[in-house]
């Protein structure tokens, strides 16, 4: 959908909707349900071309528009998870039929000393992502909300640019070094994303695939290194960064693929945690949460969880509903209106009855 035929009005109404319905969400009386829709290909070959991206992305909120629906859709300026790592030298690959990768530049300690923080303007793939989000916002005429690209963690990009072997095996015996990166990783991360910001009309925040109201706050942070590494691993080389971050841009939501249940507690207990995200079913991820150890770990905290779900499994939906834990669901995408439907007033259900004592 080109963007002179998209229908702002309907757009921005059904937006202010939605932030008015999550009004109650910090007090436990509104449970947001999203069903929402990027089109075909955000996240995978078509990101090379901003002006088809923009279109597939219009198209994919169009449909979400006429869903049942609780998240207030937004525009995401995706050109791979691997933007800041190849502002240090990483080679970018662009795929042809799949998303974009990068390739690990440092594999032994002179390569680690050999780093230094780049200017955002030495990155063309960070340049490239402002160009497209300022395309984004000029062709809407600053009309629809844009997220942050898909951030990485400062450890996760660590991950990218380092060959995770060596990193995690020996890495941490230049702990100085490591510190060093990071701290020059983070300080790129927080300026760009700030940068980006300042070009939205309408900045969605957390962002990225996290519910995003206007009482939402921060920033979306991938970080899957999370489900790869221990406690005392992250609490060092991890913890530090995201938490800067948090201070910095006004709170982060903490998203990792996998089981990490393990560093639950330490996620749980950062300053400025806006939400934490994760998948409790198959269809989003081949090994994700258990989720009887979601709801121990957070039920009764007022934490946001937002768990990425298929309706299949409505009876682990209903025990985090029950468990008290302050959940937002993300329910598979179904290409069938009345599927839809089913799913969202399925869910709803659950916790009216839970409200209500039944």
């Amino acid at each position: 959908m080109r963007p002179d035929e998209f229908n702002y009005d309907r757009y921005l109404r059904a937006c202010e909707d939605m932030d008015a319905r999550a009004e109650g969400f910090h007090r436990g009386e509104f449970l947001p349900v999203m069903q929402w829709s990027l089109g075909p290909n955000t996240y995978s070959f078509d990101c090379r071309d901003p002006k088809r991206m923009l279109e597939n992305q219009l198209d994919g909120i169009t449909q979400t528009l006429a869903a049942s629906n609780d998240q207030p859709p937004h525009l995401e300026p995706w050109h791979g998870i691997g933007v800041f790592a190849e502002a240090y030298g990483c080679p970018f690959e662009w795929g042809e039929t799949d998303a974009p990768w990068t390739r690990a530049v440092v594999n032994d300690i002179e390569g680690l000393k050999r780093l230094e923080p780049p200017q955002i303007e030495q990155s063309a793939l960070l340049r490239r992502v402002l160009e497209t989000t300022e395309y984004f916002n000029e062709q809407t005429k600053g009309r629809v909300r844009i997220a942050p690209t898909d951030t990485q963690s400062p450890l996760s990009t660590m991950s990218l640019i380092c060959d995770v072997t060596w990193m995690l095996t020996e890495a941490a015996d230049y702990p100085e070094e490591l510190h060093r990166v990071l701290d020059g990783l983070t300080g790129l991360i927080i300026a760009f994303s700030r940068r980006q910001r300042a070009l939205c009309t309408l900045p969605a925040s957390p962002g990225h695939t996290m519910w995003s109201p206007s009482l939402m706050h921060g920033i979306s942070l991938s970080a899957d290194m999370l489900a790869l590494v221990g406690r005392d691993f992250y609490e060092e080389f991890g913890r530090p960064y995201d938490e800067r971050i948090a201070r910095e841009l006004g709170g982060v939501g903490m998203h990792s693929c996998g089981r990490w249940h393990h560093n639950f507690e330490m996620v749980k207990s950062y300053e400025n945690l806006s939400m934490i995200d994760l998948a409790i079913s198959t269809a989003w991820d081949p090994g994700p949460a258990i989720p009887e150890k979601v709801a121990e770990a957070f039920g009764g905290t007022g934490i946001p969880v937002q768990a990425r779900c298929d309706i299949a499994d409505l009876a682990a939906i209903d025990m985090l509903i029950r468990a008290d834990c302050r959940m937002i669901f993300s329910v598979f995408w179904d290409d069938s209106p009345a599927v839809r439907n089913r799913n969202y007033d399925l869910i709803k259900e659950r916790f009216a009855a839970w409200k209500s004592g039944r």
